[in-house]
């Protein structure tokens, strides 16, 4: 499953789930996120983009969290 929310003022906002997990162990993914005036787009390796709402103006994101997945790199552009 595939949790997705946003944090304001120390308080988080309604969660988004996405029921499916397109992720193999031992597999390499990659995940790209674009970022638009009203919505993030969370492109998937799998070609399943999840789509999640810009609830507020988004100058810096301090906090990524990814559970039970080994991260190998980030990169940002």
């Amino acid at each position: 499953m595939i949790i997705l929310n946003s944090m304001v003022d120390d308080v988080f906002r309604a969660e988004e789930r996405e029921s499916f997990f397109p992720f193999q162990e031992g597999s390499d993914d990659t995940v790209c996120f674009h970022f638009g005036q009203d919505k993030i787009i969370i492109e998937l390796s799998t070609g399943n983009p999840l789509s999640f709402p810009v609830r507020f103006p988004i100058e810096v994101i301090s906090y990524l969290s990814v559970v039970d997945l080994q991260l190998k790199s980030i990169t940002l552009k």
